[in-house]
């Protein structure tokens, strides 16, 4: 989360209260003094000026939304919200009030509540490029994929040199990708689509070896596919031609393929126009670097993103983007410094707060870790994995009850996580709860045994769609 530049909107934002005209020199004074204030970047004084005029006339709905727009920029996001509220109760129909309250939610790591008031700022705006963008980006937040693109689409049609909503919607799109193949793994995870979706992923890789047996592989269960035909001959393979009976899987099938094949599609066109707009800018490097963690080239990644923050030193995610290549590499005494960096940028993300919570682990700063992980915790949509982290901690420690509480939380939201079911069966085993003990381990065996039975495509598509995940024992292996 990174504060908007006061440039692009203090001046649509800030309204004349409607007094200027008609009452004393005196209030017109302050107003004035309040305008130039914030003109010149001077919040405190400008907030000083406002507050002088609030107290004289509270139920002035411009004057109070002018005031907490000023809270906004000098960063005191919780009066600025109290303020803004106030305002739209005075006057629901106020644009600013509904954009400056929804972006100070935002900064303050609260998506749920940003987005209804970005929503009706958009409404009320449908011009308006700002509120366009960070409904988009709570929507993300939300894991509202479809709904982040429709809005980003919205700000390219509105500003099409924007790289940074192109960018996000070339994300919003890959996540929806994810979301499909996710559904067509679930619906058919030894189905040709699902070895079909495998292949095209290693072809993009370069790996045009193992692209072809995962195109036979998909030929083999779906021969009426010319596609796929065409696919392994042009690989130099043999594909068969036998006929297959349609059904209402393989339309299915079918149908959850396109949905993943699009998406991918969609998302590398707007990545691409990033790349054509301005090839050398922040965002085409952050592409560049993010193709080279799905080739799992991590040193290579490393190098774009410090390009980017040469550029862009307080774009979000960059720092937790190199710390998570680096803890891959195995050097997580230089992770921790990147992750704080991203602290500072981001200091409500919860998100970011767990990491730093796992890479103190990783380094055995357990009592620093332990504070971070329950920080992270207090926070909106604090991620489950902070559960997980925090039970291995308690059980590392030998309090076995509290590991086995957090295990519960974390498996209660991530039920097929066979090496948390192995913690909690440890958990157990402290407690001596024996029958507790052995459901643990049924647990851990079964979902042990289902990973085992995953066709190479579910495991090789179930690895490309999570680069970014940090194994904590490979983390462990630094020097």
């Amino acid at each position: 989360m990174v504060m908007l530049a006061a440039k692009f909107v203090l001046a649509a934002s800030m309204t004349m209260p409607l007094f200027a005209q008609t009452a004393s020199d005196e209030l017109a004074s302050h107003a004035e003094a309040a305008q130039q204030a914030e003109q010149r970047g001077d919040f405190p004084a400008a907030i000083h000026e406002y507050e002088i005029l609030a107290r004289r006339l509270p139920r002035n709905a411009e004057l109070m939304s002018n005031l907490g727009v000023a809270l906004y920029f000098d960063h005191q996001w919780e009066r600025s919200l109290t303020v803004l509220h106030k305002a739209i109760a005075l006057n629901p129909k106020l644009q600013a009030s509904h954009l400056f309250s929804g972006l100070a939610s935002y900064q303050l790591g609260r998506p749920d509540a940003a987005a209804p008031e970005l929503e009706t700022a958009a409404r009320l705006k449908p011009s308006d490029v700002i509120a366009h963008t960070w409904l988009g980006y709570a929507y993300l937040d939300q894991s509202r994929y479809d709904a982040a693109a429709k809005q980003f689409r919205t700000v390219t049609q509105l500003a099409p040199d924007n790289i940074d909503a192109w960018y996000a919607l070339g994300k919003a799109w890959l996540e929806i990708g994810r979301q499909s193949t996710t559904a067509l793994l679930k619906a058919a995870p030894n189905g040709g689509r699902a070895w079909q979706l495998a292949g095209e992923q290693l072809q993009l890789q370069g790996d045009r070896g193992k692209a072809l047996a995962d195109f036979e592989q998909a030929n083999a269960r779906r021969p009426d596919i010319a596609e796929l035909r065409a696919m392994v001959e042009n690989l130099g393979g043999k594909p068969v031609t036998t006929t297959v009976a349609k059904s209402a899987a393989t339309a299915q099938e079918d149908a959850l393929y396109a949905q993943a094949h699009e998406a991918e599609e969609s998302s590398r066109a707007a990545f691409q126009h990033v790349l054509a707009i301005v090839p050398d800018s922040y965002r085409a490097h952050q592409i560049v670097a993010d193709a080279y963690v799905l080739q799992q080239q991590d040193d290579k990644a490393i190098a774009e993103y410090r390009a980017v923050l040469a550029q862009k030193p307080d774009l979000p995610g960059i720092h937790e983007a190199i710390g998570s290549a680096l803890l891959r590499s195995g050097k997580t005494a230089d992770a921790l410094p990147e992750f704080q960096a991203e602290l500072a940028l981001q200091p409500r993300s919860a998100t970011i707060h767990t990491l730093v919570g796992q890479t103190q682990m990783l380094l055995g700063q357990n009592d620093a870790a332990e504070k971070t992980l329950r920080s992270a915790l207090q926070m909106d949509r604090p991620p489950a994995d902070a559960w997980r982290l925090l039970g291995k901690l308690e059980l590392h420690r030998g309090n076995f009850h509290p590991a086995a509480q957090d295990l519960t939380r974390y498996l209660a939201a991530e039920k097929n996580d066979a090496t948390a079911w192995y913690l909690l069966s440890r958990a157990y085993r402290g407690l001596g709860d024996k029958p507790q003990m052995d459901r643990a381990l049924a647990e851990f065996n079964r979902i042990s045994q289902d990973a085992k039975a995953r066709s190479q495509a579910q495991q090789e598509l179930a690895r490309l769609n999570n680069q970014t995940h940090v194994d904590e024992e490979a983390g462990r292996s630094s020097p």
